[in-house]
C-alpha cells in the first residue's frame, strides 16, 4: 500500500461534527421508547394512525425547513449560525412538548422542534462534506456515520431507562443535550475556509438540472429514511402489543438494530472510497428489503428471534448509509454542498414522513406482519428504480469512482483535509 496515495488524514472538524451529531440525534431518539405512554395513554381516543402523526409531523417539518436551510447556508456561505439557532430552538420546544394540554398543541410543538433539529443535523452533514476531500470522503462520512449510528442505538436504550423515572424525563434530557450542542458550536465548531462562490437562488434550485445523477442517492435516501421512520414508530409498538414487553426491551431491540449498523459505518465508508459506492449500495438494499418482508412473521416467535432479525437488518442498512452519503459529495462542487445535502435530505424526509403513515395505515387495515411485508416490497421496488437509473446514467454498474457521473463542467474538489488534521 502506498501511504501517500491511500492514507489521508481526517480533519478534526469532521470528528467534532460527529460528536455534535451524537448529541443531536440522541436527543431525538431518546423519545422513541415511551411514545405509548407519552401519547397513547396520555391522550384518549387516538388510534394507531393518529398516534403516527407525532412522528409524521416531525418529518414534515424536516421537509419544509430542510430546503430553505440548504439554500440559505450556500447563499450566506455560513454554517455555524444555523447550529446556534437550531440548538436553541430545539431545547425550547423539547421542553414545551411536556406542557402541551391537548394533542394538537403537542403536534404544533413537535413541528417547531423538528424544524430546528433538522437545521442542526443538516448543517453538520454539510460540514463533513465541506471538510472532506476526494481521497477521504467515504472515510469522513463513515466516521460521521459511526457517531450518528451510536446515537440511534444509545438514544432509545437510555430513553427506556430514563422513561422509567417519568414520562417527561426523556424530553427534559433532550433539551439539555441541545444546550450542550449550543456550547460545542460556540466554542469548538469552525466555519469552513473553502467556501468561496455563493450560488444564486436560481443556481441552487437548478442543481438537479446540472447534477442529474443526484437523483440516484436521493432515491436510496428516500427508501432508507422511509424505513427509519417505519421502524422507530412500529417496532416499539410491535414489541409492546405482540410480545408484551415494556420500554426497556423496546430500547434494547432498537439498540441491537443500531449496533451492527454502527460497526459497519467506518469500514464500509473507507472501502467505498476504493471499490465504489454501488458495490455496497445494491446488495445492502436488496438484502434489507427481502429480510424486512418476513420480519413481522418470524419476529413473533420471541424476543430473541426478533433481536437476531434486527441485528441482521442493521448489517444490510450499514452497507448503504456511508456510500450513499459520500456519493452526494462525489457529484457536486464544494460551494454546492449545502443545496446538494438539502436535496438529499429532502428526498429522505419525504420517505421518513411516509414511513410512520405507512405503518399506521397498514396496521389499522391489516396486521403487524402485513405491515412489514409492505415495507419490504417498497424497498425492493425502489431498488429496481435505482438500477434502471444507474444503467441509464452510466454503464457498467461496477466502477471504482463516481466523479465522472457529474456533468462535464464539474470542477475538481480541492482537498479540504490539510488543515486542522488529526
Amino acid at each position: 500500500m502506498n501511504p501517500k496515495k491511500d492514507y489521508v488524514k481526517i480533519p478534526i472538524q469532521v470528528v467534532l461534527s460527529g460528536v455534535t451529531i451524537l448529541l443531536v440525534i440522541t436527543s431525538v431518539s431518546l423519545l422513541h421508547t415511551n411514545q405509548y405512554e407519552f401519547i397513547y395513554l396520555r391522550f384518549s381516543g387516538l388510534n394507531m394512525l393518529k398516534v403516527s402523526y407525532f412522528d409524521t409531523i416531525l418529518y414534515a417539518s424536516y421537509l419544509t425547513a430542510g430546503i430553505l436551510i440548504g439554500i440559505l447556508a450556500d447563499r450566506l456561505g455560513k454554517r455555524k449560525i444555523f447550529l446556534i439557532i437550531g440548538s436553541s430552538g430545539s431545547s425550547l420546544f423539547f421542553y414545551l412538548m411536556t406542557r402541551a394540554p391537548v394533542y394538537w398543541a403537542l403536534l404544533g410543538c413537535r413541528f417547531c422542534q423538528g424544524a430546528f433539529t433538522v437545521m442542526e443535523w443538516q448543517i453538520l452533514m454539510t460540514l463533513v462534506l465541506d471538510y472532506a476531500s476526494n481521497q477521504n470522503r467515504g472515510k469522513c462520512v463513515g466516521i460521521f456515520g459511526v457517531f450518528l449510528a451510536v446515537s440511534m442505538g444509545v438514544g432509545p436504550f437510555l430513553g427506556g431507562i430514563i422513561a422509567k423515572r417519568g414520562i417527561f424525563f426523556p424530553y427534559y434530557a433532550a433539551a439539555v443535550l441541545n444546550m450542550l450542542v449550543l456550547l460545542v458550536t460556540i466554542f469548538l465548531i469552525e466555519e469552513p475556509s473553502n467556501l468561496k462562490r455563493k450560488p444564486s437562488l436560481s443556481e441552487s434550485f437548478n442543481i438537479l438540472k446540472t447534477r442529474s445523477a443526484l437523483v440516484i442517492p436521493a432515491i436510496f435516501n428516500f427508501i432508507d429514511r422511509l424505513h427509519i421512520g417505519f421502524i422507530i414508530f412500529i417496532l416499539p409498538l410491535y414489541i409492546q402489543i405482540v410480545l408484551g414487553q415494556g420500554p426497556e426491551m423496546r430500547g434494547m431491540i432498537l439498540g441491537i438494530h443500531a449496533l451492527s449498523f454502527i460497526l459497519l459505518q467506518y469500514p464500509i465508508g473507507k472501502l467505498s472510497d476504493r471499490y465504489g459506492r454501488y458495490t455496497f449500495l445494491i446488495p445492502g438494499s436488496m438484502g434489507y428489503g427481502l429480510l424486512l418482508s418476513v420480519a413481522g412473521y418470524i419476529g413473533a416467535a420471541g424476543l430473541g428471534v426478533l433481536a437476531g432479525l434486527f441485528f441482521a437488518l442493521g448489517i444490510f442498512s450499514g452497507l448503504t448509509g456511508p456510500p450513499n452519503a459520500a456519493l452526494v459529495g462525489d457529484l457536486v462542487n464544494p460551494e454546492e454542498n449545502g443545496m446538494a445535502v438539502a436535496f438529499f435530505n429532502f428526498s429522505g424526509n419525504i420517505g421518513i414522513v411516509f414511513g410512520p403513515m405507512l405503518a399506521g395505515i397498514v396496521t389499522d387495515l391489516g396486521s403487524f406482519a402485513l405491515c412489514f411485508v409492505v415495507a419490504g416490497i417498497v424497498e425492493l421496488v425502489s431498488l429496481g428504480m435505482c438500477l434502471l437509473l444507474i444503467r441509464k446514467l452510466h454503464r457498467p454498474l461496477r466502477f471504482p469512482s463516481f466523479q465522472y457521473l457529474c456533468t462535464k463542467d464539474r470542477k475538481e474538489i480541492h482537498s479540504a483535509g490539510k488543515q486542522n488534521d488529526i
